[in-house]
């Protein structure tokens, strides 16, 4: 009976030891794999553009609610504002109003946003589930102006952009989410984007249509951007 016991006792031993290396190769293979860094975040996000040089869009305003607005507003509501909008790299881009409205223009240019954001303090600040979907949240801030911070919500299944907040001396000033149209496409640009201001409690929502890529974008639309970022 003694021997039995023995037995048992050594076999149980081993079926533990067994379990706990393969619970051991497990648990460091996971952390393996989400041992990721911020600028991997960043770099990863970036990639997902990499083959666009321009563009250019038509891209029209809406109030809104609250963020959860229905899309029927696009048909049940003219737009406050219509422009057009152009991009280059590396981070630049510009806008043209289509008509005249006594509206200014608010967009957040997801791609110059990421070019500009790329070479400031990035840190990874963990993951949230945002429009259902899980993931990194980079903190970017720049030692040269310290009271403004931005954030970045970086899909974990596709590396796109879900959400972006601007702070600025704690406070915070803007939250915009971003719809796109495919999951499953590389080229994957915005097709709308929910802006949300807190302090004024108001909601404004971009549509983005007539997108063309890579096309030839006449230098002259940036030369007022140029002027601006020479008079600095």
């Amino acid at each position: 009976m003694y021997f039995f016991q023995s037995k048992s006792w050594i076999s149980n031993v081993k079926i533990v030891f067994v379990g706990l290396s393969i619970f051991l190769f497990v648990c460091g293979t996971a952390t393996n794999v989400s041992a990721i860094t911020a600028q991997e975040v960043m770099e990863n996000a970036l990639e997902v553009y990499e083959d666009i040089d321009n563009y250019k869009a038509v891209v029209q305003t809406y109030e809104a609610d609250s963020m959860h607005a229905s899309g029927s507003i696009f048909e049940s509501q003219q737009p406050i504002i219509s422009f057009n909008l152009f991009f280059r790299k590396p981070n630049e881009h510009v806008v043209k109003e289509i008509g005249l409205t006594k509206y200014g223009i608010f967009r957040i240019e997801l791609l110059s946003a990421l070019g500009t954001l790329k070479d400031l303090e990035i840190g990874l600040k963990g993951r949230e589930s945002i429009l259902g979907q899980k993931c990194y949240v980079l903190e970017i801030s720049s030692a040269k102006r310290p009271e403004e911070s931005a954030k970045l919500w970086v899909s974990q299944r596709d590396w796109r952009v879900a959400q972006f907040s601007i702070t600025m001396a704690s406070l915070e000033i803007a939250v915009t989410q971003f719809k796109y149209a495919f999951a499953g496409r590389k080229r994957g640009l915005p097709v709308e984007t929910r802006s949300f201001f807190p302090v004024t409690k108001r909601v404004l929502v971009n549509r983005i249509t007539a997108y063309e890529v890579n096309t030839d974008i006449p230098p002259e639309i940036f030369k007022k951007k140029e002027t601006e970022k020479q008079s600095k």
